[in-house]
């Protein structure tokens, strides 16, 4: 936009397959076709203990009572290591913050979303029109989910340095969530030490497009007792073996 541009674009990638949806929306849509298919969801029910007798899980403890089990898939994304210390499995697991925000409403003018590596940004418009964007995973391992100044700070310097023309735009509120970071980047899925608890957890920032295939993998692996060659490479033993999957530039927004 300038011929004197502060972060000049030396190249890029575009790529018309791709596009954007409201997560939300989808969850609905999973929770909505299991429930249909005889899943059952326990809304505002807080797992508190795992039982595990001589190295078997054999039960979860809610908030509304104990469940009988001998199989217990930990897929809690930022608290997987919290879930996992319940049944005396310790995850190499940090949990960081990533925040992101939404500005007021503009009449629609990007119908493609934009990622600068450079600037470690992204920026899109939802369909009421707010621009939504994020940055990479905040400095520091937190559970918190509040906003800080520092990432609005951040995030609006770059945003402004990518689109000077939004400068006068008002932002109407910014949000956080955990995100649970492993030290290669990549998701943990498989066994444990603990016979019958099961772990699919350390997709980080990522992992909303392999949902499908990870839970079909997953249902594959509770059903069989065996790793499918699929997410064999995401074991959890990886780190002690010092196999690991390196993932850390797989998207053009830092970790």
């Amino acid at each position: 936009m300038s011929d004197r541009p502060r972060y000049p674009v030396l190249a890029a990638l575009y790529h018309p397959p791709g596009g954007i949806v409201r997560h939300d929306a989808v969850v609905w849509g999973y929770a909505y076709q299991a429930d249909t298919r005889g899943v059952h969801i326990h809304q505002n029910t807080e797992a508190t203990g795992i039982t595990v007798e001589e190295g078997q899980v054999t039960g979860v403890q809610t908030t509304r009572g104990h469940i009988k089990t001998g199989m217990v898939l930990n897929a809690t994304a930022g608290w997987c290591s919290t879930i996992a210390a319940m049944a005396g499995v310790r995850l190499p697991v940090t949990s960081v913050p990533l925040q992101a925000n939404v500005t007021e409403p503009l009449k629609p003018f990007l119908d493609v979303v934009i990622v600068s590596g450079s600037l470690h940004v992204y920026v899109s418009q939802s369909d009421r029109g707010e621009l939504v964007m994020g940055s990479s995973v905040d400095p520091f391992t937190s559970y918190s989910m509040a906003g800080t100044l520092s990432y609005l700070e951040d995030i609006s310097g770059h945003l402004l340095a990518l689109l000077p023309a939004l400068s006068k735009v008002k932002v109407l509120r910014q949000w956080a969530g955990v995100c649970d970071m492993s030290p290669d980047f990549s998701p943990m899925m498989g066994l444990t030490p603990v016979k019958g608890f099961l772990i699919d957890v350390a997709w980080g920032t990522g992992g909303f497009k392999a949902s499908p295939i990870a839970g079909k993998m997953m249902a594959e692996m509770i059903a069989t007792g065996k790793t499918p060659a699929l997410i064999e490479p995401f074991r959890l033993s990886r780190f002690a073996e010092h196999d690991l999957v390196g993932e850390k530039g797989a998207t053009a927004v830092g970790h």
